[in-house]
């Protein structure tokens, strides 16, 4: 006879609740650990990644744990331990050493990335000391100059540039501070050096176009940290008002020009200092070349991963370029004015990288950092008046001998229209002094009529 327990929970449901409780209780345990706060450095998004993927992958050297041991990489690993041993010889630092060193940072190191690592606690620890150790020296070498610069990687330009992209790429990354803390053994003993912050400047000068200075309070996270903020040093006065915007329908640089705005290259090297005065809009220049749509993807993918979206600075900027030279014409007259400076060569080129670097980005209406600066650009192209002025002056006025000829015109047009006033002025009054004093005056009347004949 069956108890009343057994009655209401059946033995093989009791079983059955055990071993999914089982089941569950694995599914918890192999889940991942949650992803630190401390974590800068990350894998792009497949929603960003797809429309170019080739722009987030190194072409020379893989960096950090994301690309290691890719076949495609192993000819470079062969040089990094040769940067190791020479950065060894130059410190004069055993082995022990470092791997010391590193060993200390590995959780804090796991930590920067966001996803779990799954190489093993020495594997983590070998490829930091190895990265770190091969961008320390490159970097000294840069640095030093002369028969430093003698080596493959240095003396061919091209391998130079490959190595360059690859430094500043999110998925290429090592955290900073393991940079620093390896090139602090060294540094210590030899205090004329430059800092690990003062070298990494020298190396991407070329991108402090705003020549920034490595002050000791200027942190990074990483080189792809340190370019992006190469860019966005904002000044009080370029600082806009943020609107919640309704739509991106922002005025293309043609719109404007027939509304009778002007373009101006602006003298900032901060590419967010776009201001719009006295009809003029203002902007810094830009350089499109093969490097940048490399560039600014992974700025723009590392916004977009770990920033709030009220730091989107550069999502924003390159969101407002891409609607003001949404066609090749418009390319064209930002190239004419200076604004946009084409490496590539052709106008259409430019405008479709632009439209495929802002895909799939996420911008907020409500945080758009030109959103006042859009709503002026609108209202000044819904003013018919600015249209009739551009109008007028384009067909017009547009060279100094049309403004001329087009003045002489208007000053002869207006001479005749005053002498025709005053014929017509003259004639209705002889008129009247007729018709007033009637037959009275005959003889002044014929004496005028016959004045007039003899006029004609």
């Amino acid at each position: 006879m069956m108890s009343s327990d057994e009655t209401i929970f059946p033995k093989n449901h009791v079983q059955n609740s055990s071993h999914l409780a089982i089941q569950m209780e694995e599914m918890i345990r192999k889940l991942r650990p949650p992803v630190s706060p401390k974590c800068c450095i990350y894998r792009v998004p497949e929603t960003i990644a797809h429309v170019n993927a080739k722009a987030y992958k190194p072409r020379l050297v893989s960096i950090g744990p994301f690309h290691h041991g890719s076949e495609k990489y192993k000819a470079m690993e062969e040089q990094k331990l040769h940067y190791l041993r020479a950065y060894l010889q130059r410190a004069k630092l055993s082995m022990a050493q470092c791997v010391e060193a590193v060993s200390k940072l590995e959780g804090k190191a796991r930590s920067s990335y966001a996803e779990p690592i799954k190489l093993s606690n020495d594997d983590f620890t070998k490829m930091l000391l190895v990265d770190s150790c091969f961008i320390i020296e490159l970097l000294l070498r840069s640095y030093l100059g002369g028969q430093e610069n003698q080596d493959l990687v240095l003396r061919v330009p091209r391998l130079s540039c490959d190595l360059e992209q690859d430094l500043i790429l999110l998925e290429n990354q090592v955290p900073f501070l393991v940079l620093k803390e390896i090139y602090k053994l060294f540094h210590s003993i030899s205090p004329s050096f430059p800092t690990m912050l003062q070298l990494s400047f020298s190396y991407f000068s070329n991108y402090n176009m705003q020549n920034k200075k490595p002050q000791p309070e200027f942190e990074i996270k990483h080189f792809t940290d340190l370019l992006r903020k190469f860019h966005i040093q904002l000044t009080p006065a370029h600082q806009f008002q943020r609107k919640c915007m309704e739509n991106f329908s922002l005025p293309r640089a043609t719109e404007l020009d027939a509304a009778g705005a002007m373009f101006e290259k602006d003298s900032s090297q901060c590419w967010l200092n776009i201001q719009f005065v006295n009809n003029k809009l203002k902007i810094p220049q830009l350089e499109i070349h093969d490097g940048s749509e490399s560039l600014i993807r992974n700025l723009v993918a590392f916004e977009q991963c770990h920033h709030p979206p009220g730091e989107y600075y550069l999502s924003n900027y390159i969101s407002f370029i891409r609607c003001l030279a949404k066609t090749p014409k418009d390319v064209d007259l930002l190239v004419q004015n200076g604004i946009i400076v084409n490496w590539l060569g052709d106008n259409e080129t430019v405008s479709n990288l632009l439209h495929s670097v802002c895909a799939n980005i996420v911008i907020s209406p409500s945080l758009f950092y030109y959103s006042g600066l859009g709503e002026e650009l609108v209202a000044y192209c819904k003013k018919p008046a600015n249209r009739y002025k551009a109008t007028l002056k384009r067909d017009y006025f547009q060279t100094p001998w049309m403004t001329a000829a087009n003045i002489a015109a208007v000053v002869l047009l207006l001479l005749t229209c005053v002498q025709t006033i005053t014929s017509i002025m003259f004639c209705t009054t002889s008129s009247r002094i007729i018709m007033i004093r009637g037959p009275y005056f005959v003889q002044a009347h014929e004496h005028l009529a016959s004045h007039r004949r003899e006029r004609l």
